[in-house]
């Protein structure tokens, strides 16, 4: 699974910066996501040794491992999204122009859903704002539901960006029909 430096095939050189700049945070969500894995194994590990060795479960493990794990699902989610691995039907075939439209209503569904987790996410986080975590020095509960919008806005960009043609699949071979 080779990167790629820039998006394969930008049709339109408008855009282009546009698309530099989305590939830029991409590519910074992206690192994010493998340091935010890294994290969450070191804490599990440890926190299996210290229950097993030293019968002690460290307070603060669970909580800042499910706050890894949702920021991790969440831009995962997007990540699929932009190389194309979602859900698909791939053992049915269709002619080129009708893969076109089947394209194009895949985007706009994706837009859709994108701006679902904006709305409804940022509802969330407003609402947790009021509480906080503890054992993660009291750190409002929002700052983990952000997530959800966060992820919903790489997916519009995505969506929009995929409706137009513009490829911004970064590793090639993964996936199924596209």
């Amino acid at each position: 699974m080779a990167d790629s430096k820039e998006p394969a095939q930008i049709q339109n050189n408008g855009v282009k910066w546009i698309s530099n700049l989305l590939v830029s945070i991409d590519k910074a969500f992206e690192e994010l996501s493998k340091i935010l894995l890294l994290t969450m194994i070191v804490i599990v590990c440890f926190q299996v040794f210290a229950r097993k060795l030293f019968s002690y479960t460290p307070t603060w493990s669970l909580d800042v491992t499910i706050f890894l794990l949702i920021w991790f699902s969440f831009l995962g989610i997007a990540m699929g999204f932009r190389e194309r691995i979602h859900l698909a039907f791939t053992s049915i075939t269709f002619s080129k122009k009708a893969d076109v439209y089947i394209e194009k209503v895949i985007s706009i569904t994706e837009i859709v859903f994108a701006l679902i987790l904006i709305v409804y996410g940022s509802k969330l986080m407003m609402n947790d704002f009021g509480q906080t975590i503890p054992t993660m020095g009291d750190l409002p509960i929002a700052y983990r539901t952000l997530a959800i919008p966060v992820s919903g806005v790489l997916i519009l960009f995505y969506g929009i960006f995929q409706f137009f043609g513009v490829d911004l699949k970064r590793h090639k071979g993964l996936g199924g029909g596209h």
